[in-house]
């Protein structure tokens, strides 16, 4: 059954400061790039940091751009059965019981318009539309996107499944709901062609990206965030924002960094991610969220759960 979280404008920020923030009651972390090192599967050590959070008693939350049906490898290497935000926002999961709590998308017409205005935009865009349970791509999309390196931690059977592919993007939507639309481009930036999808597409869809070198623009529902399912989250679990700790390295972290009441960029990040943040962490290379984690956990082993 699915549930809708009661609505609420809770926003908090945290000043800038130094020191690991006291009082945590949530850990809300982004995948790639912040706890999976890009093309390297998670550590023991960030596993174990991850597992420990949890076994204290704060609630530890996966928020991520990948959909729900990439979540499978993370989820079984550090034993996660809390919440996952997936799609940027667009669905929230409950890992324990393996259902939907909420999902948001994006409306057929809607696809339609952004198509139109970005094509004139920029010319040579290739679109993907995501469900919950499948990528659908118009043709020439696979050719531009294969030669990219892998994730670390990605379901590789899922990789090699054929995709449904139409030179149409019409034909590839039907009453499945699209939590997320993807437009690749061969000849801009991953920067360049974030702008020019918030330009043009500011009042139908909500633009951001999370590529390092393929210009990939990630659309979801308009007004739709990591911050805005972290804000149902939070308000469904009765957590104040200033009671969550949020870490992230990319441009589809913004919200989410501002949001909670400390954001931790990675170290290397993207330059926007890095000025949306109230401290750095080392890179995931080098376990950051570990390295804060274990600051935390040490400091506050007497007021935590046992």
């Amino acid at each position: 059954m699915t549930q809708q979280f009661p609505s609420t404008a809770a926003d908090a920020q945290a000043p800038r400061g130094f020191a690991t923030p006291h009082g945590i009651r949530m850990v809300a972390t982004d995948l790639d790039g912040t706890v999976v090192p890009h093309g390297r599967p998670m550590s023991p050590r960030t596993i174990h940091a991850l597992r420990s959070a949890d076994e204290a008693g704060l609630r530890v939350v996966f928020v991520t751009g990948r959909p729900p049906r990439w979540l499978e490898p993370v989820v079984e290497a550090t034993s996660h059965a809390g919440y996952a935000i997936c799609a940027n926002g667009a669905i929230t999961l409950d890992l324990a019981t393996d259902s939907v709590v909420s999902v948001r998308s994006i409306a057929a017409e809607t696809i339609l318009e952004v198509a139109e205005r970005l094509r004139s935009a920029v010319p040579d865009v290739i679109f993907a539309v995501e469900t919950p349970e499948s990528f659908r791509v118009e043709d020439g999309y696979e050719d531009m996107r294969g030669a990219r390196p892998a994730e670390g931690s990605e379901p590789q059977e899922l990789m090699r499944m054929p995709r449904a592919s139409t030179r149409h993007l019409p034909d590839l939507l039907d009453d499945e709901p699209v939590i997320k639309l993807v437009a690749i481009s061969p000849g801009s930036t991953p920067d360049a062609l974030l702008t020019a999808g918030r330009r043009h597409l500011g009042d139908l869809v909500t633009a951001t990206h999370s590529s390092i070198g393929t210009a990939l623009l990630e659309m979801s529902p308009l007004g739709t965030t990591k911050a805005t399912g972290l804000t149902e989250l939070a308000a469904f679990l009765e957590i104040d924002p200033r009671t969550v700790i949020a870490f992230g390295d990319m441009p589809n972290d913004i919200e989410m960094l501002r949001w909670a009441g400390t954001g931790y960029a990675m170290s290397g990040g993207h330059p926007d991610a890095l000025a949306a943040a109230d401290q750095i962490a080392p890179p995931a290379e080098l376990d950051g969220v570990a390295q804060v984690l274990e600051a935390v956990l040490a400091r506050d082993a007497g007021r935590l759960r046992p």
